[in-house]
């Protein structure tokens, strides 16, 4: 089991990594109704990588090769390292000109019905967890772990790449409405220079998933 999350833990902090999720959890916390609002997102958020990670390491669990030398799962792995790496570079090349989304201003008066909305897109929709997840499962899914063990590893993944999520209203519930300006410049912090630090994080973990499918080709 250690082996398995050693090797699952650079996807999981691909997903701790991602900035918008965060920004958005950030934002909810300034809603007419903060904490249920907040609760809502991140708890959506949570079950949505949940939901993408087991179907993934289920689908990948009962298709030949997804492990072995030469299998599917290796060019796969090659696949996922290129598209990575590209992604980084997309973004590193556009950094200057990253801004964040003229939607997130719309809210500031969101309440839990856009918190599922946004929960859901931000985890089951949003190409770099699903990129992260389908890693993920890779590993798990091609192991002969039994499902116990599965269990565990998949949640070590949930658990780490959630945590940047659901700090904010950790932060919040703990220190109350006089944490909001610390979390302002926390959101604003993060859409000054996310980007890059996104885009090293995603070059980092696409160089792993290369080198690693091309090994076992």
């Amino acid at each position: 089991m250690a082996d398995l999350i050693i090797e699952v833990l650079p996807y999981a902090i691909g997903v701790f990594a991602s900035p918008l999720p965060v920004i958005i959890a950030i934002v909810m916390l300034f809603t007419p109704r903060p904490l249920p609002t907040s609760v809502t997102y991140v708890v959506t958020w949570i079950a949505g990588l949940t939901a993408v990670t087991v179907v993934l390491t289920l689908l990948a669990s009962r298709l030949p090769g997804a492990q072995g030398d030469g299998g599917w799962g290796a060019w796969l792995r090659v696949a996922l390292g290129v598209i990575l790496i590209a992604v980084a570079v997309r973004m590193w090349l556009g950094r200057s000109r990253e801004s964040a989304p003229a939607w997130l201003s719309a809210l500031i008066d969101a309440g839990p019905r856009e918190a599922v909305r946004y929960g859901l897109l931000m985890s089951v929709a949003n190409p770099k967890e699903l990129l992260m997840a389908v890693a993920a499962a890779l590993v798990v899914g091609g192991s002969d772990v039994g499902p116990a063990t599965a269990a565990g590893v998949i949640a070590v993944f949930i658990l780490v790449g959630a945590a940047s999520v659901a700090a904010p209203l950790a932060v919040f519930v703990l220190g109350g409405r006089s944490t909001l300006e610390t979390l302002t410049r926390a959101r604003e912090w993060l859409q000054r220079n996310s980007v890059m630090v996104a885009a090293a994080v995603l070059a980092a973990i696409g160089l792993i998933l290369l080198v690693g499918g091309a090994v076992k080709l």
